[in-house]
Order: C-alpha cells, then sequence, then structure tokens
C-alpha cells in the first residue's frame, strides 16, 4: 500500500472523480458540489497528475471515459458507499438528507407502480433528487457494474433472471397480464378466446436482458404462437400504436388500469400465463449503505400500501 501516494488523494478528489464519471459533465459535476467549473476542472487535473490518466476526453460535444476510467468507476461508487457509511454511524435521517437516488425502469413503470411511491418518498424526503434512467440504455448490467441504485423491472415470476453476480431481487408488486384492444377492433364482435386471440398479430415488448416471456413458453406448449406485428420497447408506444391496428398487446394489469389511453378496452388472457410480478433490484455490495437501505426498505414498504389496481 503506498500511503504516500493515498494521503495526496483525498476525498473531495474522490466524490468529483464520481460525479464526472457519473454525468460526464464539469458544468453539472459543479452545479451538484456547489462550486465553479473552474474548481472542478482544476481538481480534475489533479487526478489526471495523481492516477496516470486522462479519465475523460473530448470528442464533438462529449466527454467520454477512458478505458482505465470506466474500469474503476464501480469501485470508486463502492468505496465511496463504504466511506458514507463511515461517516453516517447515527443512521439516515430522511427529513435532513440530500442526495441523487438513480433508478432505471420502463417509463410504463413511472406511471405504475413508481410515480406514486417516488412521490410520497419526496415528501418525505425533501433532500431527494430522482434521477431516472431508461431502462434500455442501462439495465441490470449497469446495476451490477454500479452505476445505478435501483433497477424496477415487471417479468414473469417463472422467467429465468440474469446471472449478474451481486444482484439482490425482491418483489415491489404482484400484477397480473390483460390484453389490450382498439375499442372497434373486429376481434371484439366474437367470443374472446384464445382461438381468437392467436388469430390477430400482437406487439411484443422488447427486453434484451431477459429471456422470453413464460407466457410465451405457456403457447408453445400448445403447440401453438404469437403472430408478431411489431416490437416496441415499452407498453406507452406500444398503446399509442395499437390505436391505429389491428394488433393485440398483452400487457401487465396495474399499468394498463392506471394509464390505458381512450379508445382501448382490455380482455382476459386466454390461456393460463403464470404470475406476474415487479421487482425491485439492486446491487449486493452497495445494499448496507445507511441511505440505500432505507430507501429500499421504504420502497418495498410504500408498495405494499398502494390500493390494489382496479
Amino acid at each position: 500500500m503506498d500511503l504516500i501516494a493515498l494521503s495526496r488523494l483525498g476525498g473531495r478528489h474522490l466524490v468529483t472523480l464520481h460525479l464526472l464519471l457519473d454525468s460526464r459533465s464539469v458544468t453539472r459535476s459543479a452545479e451538484r458540489l456547489c462550486t465553479t467549473p473552474s474548481t472542478v476542472s482544476k481538481t480534475l487535473n489533479q487526478l489526471r497528475d495523481l492516477l496516470g490518466d486522462q479519465l475523460l476526453y473530448r470528442q464533438g460535444n462529449q466527454l467520454l471515459l477512458t478505458p482505465f476510467a470506466e474500469r474503476i468507476g464501480p469501485s470508486l461508487r463502492r468505496l465511496l458507499g463504504e466511506l458514507n457509511g463511515l461517516t453516517s454511524q447515527e443512521g439516515f435521517t430522511p427529513a435532513s438528507w440530500q442526495g441523487e437516488l438513480t433508478l432505471a425502469m420502463r417509463e410504463s413503470s413511472m406511471v405504475w407502480p413508481m410515480g406514486p411511491i417516488l412521490g410520497k418518498l419526496m415528501q418525505e424526503v425533501p433532500g431527494l433528487v430522482p434521477v431516472i434512467r431508461n431502462k434500455d440504455e442501462q439495465g441490470l448490467a449497469a446495476l451490477a457494474a454500479g452505476k445505478l441504485d435501483f433497477v424496477i423491472l415487471p417479468h414473469d415470476q417463472s422467467q429465468p433472471l440474469p446471472g449478474l453476480p451481486g444482484l439482490m431481487w425482491d418483489t415491489l408488486r404482484e400484477d397480473a397480464l390483460v390484453c389490450l384492444l382498439r375499442s372497434d377492433h373486429p376481434a371484439l364482435a366474437r367470443p374472446w378466446d384464445l382461438d381468437a386471440y392467436l388469430s390477430w398479430r400482437h406487439l411484443a415488448i422488447r427486453d434484451d436482458e431477459l429471456a422470453n416471456p413464460f407466457f410465451e413458453q405457456s403457447l408453445a406448449q400448445h403447440q401453438v404462437q404469437r403472430r408478431l406485428g411489431a416490437s416496441l420497447p415499452d407498453f406507452g408506444s406500444a398503446a399509442a400504436l395499437l390505436r391505429q391496428s389491428d394488433l393485440v398487446l398483452t400487457a401487465v394489469k396495474g399499468w394498463a388500469e392506471h394509464a390505458t389511453p381512450l379508445g382501448l378496452v382490455s380482455r382476459p388472457v386466454p390461456f393460463d400465463y403464470g404470475a406476474v410480478t415487479h421487482s425491485l433490484v439492486w446491487y449486493g455490495p452497495l445494499g448496507e449503505d445507511p441511505a440505500l437501505r432505507w430507501f429500499r426498505q421504504r420502497i418495498l414498504q410504500l408498495a405494499r400500501e398502494l390500493d390494489t389496481p382496479g
């Protein structure tokens, strides 16, 4: 251990580096530190000398991370979490805490169930600034790399989960599935059964980090499969297309009952599709940070207190 070198690398350097790696912006880092961009730039130059690496470099209008900076990002986040634990031995005080909470989710999860939960959290923790990422851009892999605090993920309970090391899962909400169609869909003029369901093309919701949904496997056991008409990243964008087409969307019931646009109607899923849940996912090595532990427990508690959809 090079104590002399470590003595030159103070807490101010580490926090500034963490913010720079997270935001990739000198200006935004300065705003979060309540200081000036020139001060952050000076600290960045000191870090470059101390660590022997450029850390960030400019390409056009963007600041990009060097391979070394990408590699040390998760370790730096874990280190700051442990240091924060040392300075927060008295525990977490919601009324006085200030900081960001970074979550990744689909837009539909923000509608239900996370919108009401975050609204309540922001009342209880006035200094909280939620930072919401699109799960398509930063998901479970980013969480495992220490770049996020939580991921909110709807999925089938029987769906194989990614085997990323360090990830922890807990049930946020149980849910169900429904079929959505436009209100003048020709299928509504006949009985709604499995044959009717399969006779129309469907909208698929993409999630590259998860295996095929269990209900797709259930259909395969019946030796049938859906005919896909389009693939979209989220229920909200799928619903917009649904109103303009004869496609069918199999969607999470909680979202559908809170955010279904006008002009759509629901029908039950006409086969056994298993159980559906929303999970709260976090990175285990960071999970015992006092603030993150409190937020995790409170999010789960608030989810249990939500009114049942419908």
